[in-house]
């Protein structure tokens, strides 16, 4: 598949999320913080207090939009400055709609469970707060339920754009218009795919600083370097090479604890994942990033 046909292979999904809060404010916690220590009020930050005690309904419908997320996180590539939109390929559409239907079928049946249980739920969560219970106003059942929302949009695929929409355009105009929107089109999704990168960068950083530190060196932490290489190399749809470079490099670095016991042997390793984050930074460059 050549990479134009891989383009038209991709399509933009848009979860759209919304909760209730869970805490409120304790303004006259807030108050006595600022008369006994004679702070300016806006230079202390109100405490808060939990609603609901831990677990529970609304953990669970907290959960089932979360886990969402994470389902589109693992499967695509974020749609750079474009908050809760993923780039997916096609072949993945009926997966991701099947498991945001089930998803929103179980939603449905917590918030209901959720309505039905109100009362006892609020007053599990007074007899948690104590006497801080009289400094909150609980919103209603409608109120609370009223602030989820979990919705998936389809936004058709990543491509410039084509077709009738440039019809009423003058020649010259369309055509500029028709460049620049495919080279902004190529632009963002061969961003996405630095964005791997980046988060490859930064996971490299935080091993050199558990090797030179002095801090536990945990397994998975070194594991974690595997697991980007392989996800990486699943989702470099476009297939560029820079990004090849960087999962070998990635792989290489990937050693059992126990091969580096020493200090030296760990400074050793330091320097050799530096200078892999060093050319993983020239590969985003490369990349206009």
């Amino acid at each position: 598949m050549n990479q134009l046909d891989t383009i038209n292979s991709i399509v933009m999904a848009r979860l759209l999320t919304g909760k209730p809060s869970v805490s409120a404010k304790l303004e006259r916690q807030h108050e006595n913080i600022v008369c006994a220590s004679g702070a300016e009020s806006d230079a202390v930050r109100a405490p808060s207090g939990r609603l609901f005690a831990k677990g529970g309904l609304v953990a669970d419908a907290f959960s089932i939009i979360n886990g969402m997320s994470v389902i589109l996180r693992k499967k695509g590539n974020a749609v750079p400055d474009m908050v809760g939109a993923t780039y997916l390929q096609a072949d993945d559409i009926d997966e991701i709609q099947k498991e945001f239907d089930e998803r929103t079928d179980k939603l449905d049946q917590l918030k209901a469970q959720i309505r039905q249980q109100y009362a006892s739920l609020v007053q599990a969560g007074q007899a948690h707060l104590g006497t801080l219970k009289n400094e909150i106003m609980y919103p209603t059942v409608d109120e609370f339920l009223d602030d989820f929302r979990f919705e998936l949009k389809w936004l058709g695929q990543p491509a410039g754009i084509e077709g009738t929409v440039l019809g009423a355009v003058s020649r010259e105009t369309a055509a500029r218009v028709r460049a620049a929107s495919q080279a902004d089109a190529q632009s963002m999704l061969t961003e996405a795919h630095g964005r791997l990168v980046q988060t490859a960068i930064a996971e490299m950083g935080d091993v050199v600083t558990a090797l030179t530190t002095g801090k536990r060196l945990r397994q998975e932490r070194l594991d974690k370097l595997s697991r980007l290489a392989d996800e990486i190399e699943s989702k470099n749809w476009l297939k560029l090479p820079e990004l090849h470079d960087t999962v070998t490099r990635l792989r290489e670095l990937h050693v059992d604890a126990s091969e580096i016991p020493l200090e030296d042997d760990r400074k050793q390793h330091a320097a050799r994942i530096e200078s892999a984050r060093e050319d993983a930074s020239k590969t985003l460059a490369s990349l206009g990033l």
